[in-house]
Order: structure tokens, then sequence, then C-alpha cells
């Protein structure tokens, strides 16, 4: 038999509570060209007897010698994939019925996307549907995004396998790895979001980036300042920290001077530096802004804050935007 086309990964530790119901999900899919790598990182717990019930023969069952950690899981791709594309899916995690042929039909069609994620729905730890999503960016400012946000569910992303392999696979940033890995893919390629909903993302206590937060910050850090100097602007710990406060979404409102001249300053570097489109990145940057300012800890504040000089350029401002400013500005007023 020859290579399959996909390469689905599960890095697992103690999931014996969820991984029969994440195999199923994957078993069951609409695309069949694949085989299922599960790279078990020393459990305690039932996880790899449930794994071995399964006679399916795409599922490749590796294990650790003892619990090495995400990161070592993870890279064991680089010499354990055969698919040409590597689709990730946490242990915890229900892939939807055609999430593998949506992206593989997808990347195949579009050869010079080498990465591609899309929407999740957020379920609990006993499978109800919370009434969340993980809304992505599905147009062409995914990787603009990266700036303040990670534009992809790890669970939904599928990448080529030779880049996978080119840039070395993951690296050490502990929560952050898939992050960093994106980011990296992102500047030598173009990546994408699909506008579909293709796992159910499941949310409990024992979740990596809520149990790890204090590491998981420390790396945003690395990785943000590292992208503020592909920009060109120089190290600075005062924008570093007003950066990661818009990063996790925690905008204070006595700080928005300080967004508006960060702006002005990515705005200026990037003239210089052209790392993206200058108009592209400009645009951008002014719809953040205007998301920031009518975001639930900032909202209401006059119209003025809308023109700053800094961001503004008039062929940025749209009717709805004016009429969402000037709503905004309204209530400020009567306040």
């Amino acid at each position: 038999m020859g290579k399959p086309k996909i390469t689905v990964f599960m890095a697992v530790y103690n999931q014996a509570d969820f991984i029969e119901q994440s195999i199923n999900s994957v078993l069951t899919q609409s695309f069949s060209d694949f085989e299922l790598i599960v790279v078990n990182d020393g459990s305690t717990d039932d996880t790899a007897a449930i794994i071995e019930s399964f006679s399916d023969s795409r599922i490749k069952l590796v294990h650790n010698d003892g619990n090495k950690g995400l990161i070592y899981t993870r890279n064991r791709l680089l010499t354990l994939a055969q698919g040409e594309y590597i689709a990730i899916l946490d242990g915890d995690d229900v892939a939807y019925p055609d999430r593998l042929k949506l992206q593989y039909n997808f990347l195949f069609d579009n050869p010079e996307i080498v990465l591609c994620g899309g929407h999740a729905t957020i379920i609990d730890e006993h499978g109800n549907k919370t009434g969340k999503m993980l809304m992505v960016p599905t147009d062409d400012t995914v990787d603009l995004f990266m700036l303040f946000g990670n534009p992809f569910v790890n669970s939904t992303a599928m990448f080529k396998s030779s880049v996978f392999m080119e840039l070395n696979g993951y690296q050490h940033y502990t929560i952050s790895e898939d992050f960093d890995l994106f980011i990296r893919m992102a500047e030598k390629y173009r990546v994408a979001n699909l506008d579909y909903t293709l796992v159910d993302y499941r949310v409990h206590s024992q979740n990596t980036s809520t149990v790890n937060t204090d590491i998981r910050l420390a790396n945003e850090r690395k990785i943000i300042g590292y992208m503020q100097g592909r920009i060109g602007l120089t190290d600075d710990e005062n924008w570093l920290n007003l950066h990661i406060e818009l990063f996790n979404w925690t905008p204070v409102k006595k700080h928005l001077i300080g967004y508006a001249f960060l702006f002005n300053k990515l705005k200026l570097a990037n003239n210089m530096s052209k790392r993206y489109d200058p108009k592209i990145f400009n645009r951008f940057l002014f719809n953040k802004w205007i998301d920031i300012l009518t975001s639930d800890q900032i909202n209401s504040l006059s119209l003025k804050w809308y023109l700053k000089n800094e961001i503004f350029e008039s062929s940025f401002f749209s009717f709805k935007k004016f009429r969402r400013a000037f709503k905004n500005s309204i209530k400020q007023l009567l306040s």
C-alpha cells in the first residue's frame, strides 16, 4: 500500500475519559485515506488500553518512555508521519465528519497555502455544547491577526508535512508551541482558515493552557517580542506590556493613549520594513482600534477617539463604522 494522504496526530496523556470519542470521530471521517498516529506520553490511567481496544489498521499507537511532555511528543511526528499533510486533533476533542475532506480539498486546490484551520464549537467535559464558539478569521488577514492572538484552533490545524519538516517541528515554547509553529509557517508561506466549523473543542479543568497559565504568558512575551522585532519595532518593555494586554484581550481604558502610540509605532516600523503590505496592515490596525474602542472593557467613548491621527485614515472609515462610533459617542454624552 502507498503512503496515506493525511497523518492525523494525537498526543495523549491520561485521556481515558475522552479518547474513545476522539478516535471514533477520526475513524468515521468521510475522507478515509489517512493514518492515525497516537503517541501515549506515559499515561497512568486506562488511555493505552482504550486505544488498544480498537482494531482499525489505520491506528498506530506509539509509547513514550515515560512522560516526556507535549513538545517532545509532538515532535515525534518528524520521524513518524507518512502523510502528505498532518492534521492535529487533541485527545479530548471531536472532529466533525467532513473535517479531513474539507481541508484536504482546500489545500489540494490551493497549493500555495501550507496551513489551514477552521472554527470550533465549545463543549464541556461531559460533551454538552456550551453555546459558545471559537470563531477564527477567514479573510486575508489571518497572518496579521497573529499580532493580537492565535488565529488557529490547534485541533483544527492541517499543514503540509514537508513544511513541518523544513521548520524542524515544534520549538521550546511550552503551551505556545503551536502558535510559534504557525507564526514560522506564516513568515515563509501563505496560511488560511476555512469558514467551516471543524471540531468540538472540549473545555475542562485539566486543559493544558488552563493549568499552565504563567508559562503560557511568559512564552507569549517572547513570541510577541520576536514579532515586534520582525516588523522593526525596537525592543521596549512598555510597548511589549501594552501589546500583551491586547494580545490577551484585556484592554485597560487608562492605557488608550498608550495603545494609540503602540499602533503608530507599529505602523511607522512596518512602513519602513515592509514586513506586511502597508495598506493592508494600516487598515488592519484601524479595524483593531475600532474593536478596542467598542469592546466591553472600553465601550462608549467620544468620537475623537475614533479619529486619532496615529491610526485614522479617511478611506478606512465606512458608514457602518461611523454609525457604530457615533452611537457609542452618544452613549458617552448621555451617561
